[in-house]
């Protein structure tokens, strides 16, 4: 596994697309925090804690971007048929698989708390510092909602590398990630709206299920900012997410004729 992993890695590190997306994300941080010290330049009085605490309202960005990750660990590989020539060569699926899976967590985690850091970092130098104690506490209230959401990348990573697998085309895999990660959510929330008179117990398996899904968990961190329960509970759901979808994939794929 681990040679295969390594494998996988210097495949990645060797492609221009890892280095875009990377720093196309870094990028579009120094906009956000361009636009503070923009406004702080017309008079404005921007302070770090504030402006630092704005990347809490993107963290479900990195539930898309894993998308993008497992795109650029995946490489088309039906389509090129690189994928065929592996398996013919007698490597196992399940090496297969977990060797993908593993490259893109440690891929996707890595890469989303470097933009954070990246961003916060830019507050922090250009912006101005504020009371006493407001820079602890946004940096205690950023690491709590950055530690609940990365469980919730990792569930979004195996859904995607999971949807990579079972389906022939990354752009129609793309298409059912985001309908489960945001289509999904708006579905059950609209169900529940229209039959929560009728159908109780019904009702209350979608809002438990929407309860649970990514978006959800990582949006409510932010009104549970030091409740650890809550990061147990965080880790629970993206801990299930990733061992179902990837036994869905495994099994799926164990199964899949490849041609």
């Amino acid at each position: 596994m681990l040679n295969y992993a390594n494998a996988e890695f210097y495949k990645v590190f060797r492609r221009k697309y890892l280095y875009v997306t990377v720093l196309s994300f870094l990028a579009l941080a120094a906009l956000l925090c361009a636009g503070f010290i923009f406004v702080n330049y017309g008079g404005a009085h921007t302070e770090f804690s504030h402006g630092a605490q704005s990347v809490l309202m993107v963290l479900s960005v990195g539930l898309y971007a894993a998308i993008l990750v497992c795109d650029m660990v995946f490489s088309d590989q039906y389509k090129s048929n690189t994928l065929k020539n592996e398996v013919s060569f007698g490597v196992p699926r399940a090496r297969i698989y977990l060797g993908k899976l593993a490259v893109e967590a440690v891929i996707g985690v890595v890469m989303s708390v470097l933009v954070i850091g990246f961003y916060v970092g830019m507050c922090y130098v250009t912006l101005y510092a504020g009371p006493p104690g407001d820079a602890e506490r946004a940096m205690t209230i950023i690491g709590y909602c950055v530690l609940a959401a990365i469980p919730q990348w990792l569930a979004a990573l195996a859904l995607t590398n999971m949807f990579f697998f079972l389906v022939k085309g990354n752009t129609l895999a793309s298409f059912l990630t985001v309908g489960v990660i945001a289509v999904v959510p708006v579905v059950l929330e609209l169900a529940i709206l229209l039959f929560g008179s009728q159908f109780p117990q019904a009702v209350e398996i979608m809002k438990a299920i929407l309860m649970h899904m990514p978006t959800k968990m990582i949006d409510g961190a932010m009104s549970v900012v030091g409740d650890w329960g809550y990061i147990g509970k965080s880790w629970l759901v993206g801990g299930a997410w990733v061992v179902v979808t990837s036994a869905i994939g495994l099994v799926g794929f164990q199964k899949k004729e490849i041609v």
